[in-house]
């Protein structure tokens, strides 16, 4: 990363923000059980596992009961995951001297599509991986927004999407290029599966997009102006709204 160039949650949904906790739980109340469908046949007793970018520790948890092991969560703030007995290390996985060591299984949810190095880091999760043990990871894919009846929810999503790749680096469709990353690492039993959720009005996938909208509100109105930006939170809030989700995209595969 260039010196001066923002990260994911530096400013834009830091985590020292005090909707950033609710704006979380609201995603994992949605992809946590996709998250655990996927995971479900790999966890074995004993496993030793390791949750990159682990939000509010809600896979990790998940893992550790599932498991019975250590479960290790690594995050740049790990302030909101205290107390529920996994290890914490707080550490920028983009730094290539980092190593938390070896585990029978790593997972990233959300996590690469937001780092501009998602490629090399990838390359270093996959090394965090024992012989014989699992990579899981989940990213996005914007399936919903582009096709919606709702015009101004349409521009308001699809500029919230531009201003994070143009602030942070970040790239909603990286999810789109799985499960190729998995082969071209030289895992086998190599697995796939796209998740759409439902966005129903007011739910917990339409409280994530307007907690998303309003931590980038003041570029958001800058770009698209309020009228339209607030006609794409009353769709998302109004209880009569059906309408299709981002896609989370995982893939997963075993080390040779």
């Amino acid at each position: 990363m260039n010196r001066g160039e923002e990260r994911y949650g530096d400013r834009l949904y830091s985590h020292q923000d005090p909707a950033e906790a609710d704006r979380l739980g609201a995603l994992a109340q949605v992809f946590d059980p996709y998250s655990f469908e996927r995971l479900r046949p790999l966890v074995r007793p004993g496993f030793r596992s390791c949750d990159v970018g682990a939000g509010l520790g809600t896979v990790a948890q998940w893992l550790m009961s599932n498991s019975g092991a250590e479960t290790v969560v690594v995050d740049t703030d790990t302030r909101n995951l205290g107390g529920r007995g996994f290890r914490e290390i707080q550490a920028d996985i983009t730094d290539p001297t980092f190593d938390p060591g070896l585990f029978d299984l790593v997972h990233a949810r959300f996590v690469l599509m937001h780092l501009r190095e998602r490629d090399a880091v990838l390359r270093r999760m996959a090394n965090w991986v024992r012989p014989g043990g699992w990579l899981v990871v989940s990213d996005s894919w914007e399936l919903g927004a582009p096709t919606s009846p709702c015009t101004a929810y349409r521009e308001t999503a699809a500029m919230a999407s531009d201003l994070a790749a143009r602030t942070t680096g970040s790239d909603f469709n990286a999810g789109r290029r799985y499960p190729r990353p998995m082969a071209e690492l030289g895992f086998s039993q190599i697995g796939f599966a796209v998740d759409v959720p439902v966005i129903e009005g007011g739910g917990a996938l339409a409280r994530f997009w307007v907690s998303t909208a309003n931590a980038a509100r003041p570029a958001l109105v800058r770009e698209l102006g309020s009228e339209t930006v607030d006609s794409a939170l009353a769709y998302l809030a109004d209880p009569d709204t059906r309408d299709i989700g981002i896609a989370m995209v995982t893939m997963w595969g075993r080390r040779a």
